[in-house]
C-alpha cells in the first residue's frame, strides 16, 4: 500500500465548513485504504469532489457524518490548482452567478407582468359584467316599449274602427 503522504505530500488538514460537492462515480464512498479518519469522530472519511469556487474539481476527504453532526473535517487529496486554472474557475462561477441573477430578474419581471395582466383581466371582467347587466336592462326596457307600442297600436286600430263605423253609420 502507498501511504497518503507519498500520494499528496502537501495534503492540508482543515476543520472548516465542507465545500459543496458533486457526485463522481469514480471517486465516492468511504476512504478505507488511506489512514484519513475524521479527527473528531474517529471514523473513515468520505470521498468527495468539490463543486465550489476555485476548489471545483479537486478531490477531498471529509467528515462522513450527516449535516448537523458533521464536524467540518476536510483533507485535500489534490493540490491547489495553478493560478490560471483558479482564474478560469472564478470567471466560470461569475458567469454562473450572473446567469442566475439574470434568471431571477427575468422571473421577477414575469411575475410583475402577470400581476398587471391579472389586474387588467379582473377589471375587464368587471366591465364585461356591467356591460352584460346594462344590455339586459336595455333589452327589458325595449320589450316594455314593444308591449306599450302594441297596446297603443291596438288602441289606434280600435279608434280607427270606431271612426269608420261613425262615418258609415
Amino acid at each position: 500500500r502507498i501511504s497518503f503522504d507519498l500520494l499528496c505530500p502537501r495534503a492540508v488538514l482543515l476543520t472548516v465548513q465542507v465545500p459543496f460537492s458533486l457526485e463522481d462515480p469514480d471517486y465516492k464512498g468511504l476512504e478505507l485504504d488511506l489512514k484519513a479518519f475524521c479527527e473528531k469522530h474517529g471514523k473513515p472519511s468520505e470521498r468527495l469532489v468539490a463543486f465550489e469556487g476555485t476548489m471545483t474539481g479537486r478531490r477531498f476527504l471529509a467528515c462522513a457524518e450527516p449535516e448537523g453532526q458533521n464536524c467540518g473535517f476536510v483533507q485535500w487529496v489534490d493540490e491547489q490548482w495553478p493560478p490560471t486554472m483558479e482564474n478560469a474557475l472564478l470567471k466560470l462561477w461569475s458567469m454562473v452567478e450572473e446567469s442566475k441573477s439574470a434568471r431571477v430578474n427575468d422571473n421577477l419581471q414575469s411575475a410583475l407582468t402577470i400581476h398587471h395582466l391579472t389586474e387588467e383581466k379582473n377589471k375587464l371582467d368587471a366591465d364585461y359584467d356591467k356591460l352584460v347587466k346594462d344590455v339586459h336592462q336595455l333589452v327589458d326596457f325595449q320589450q316594455d316599449r314593444v308591449v306599450d307600442f302594441s297596446y297603443l297600436q291596438s288602441a289606434v286600430t280600435y279608434q280607427h274602427q270606431c271612426r269608420t263605423e261613425l262615418v258609415a253609420g
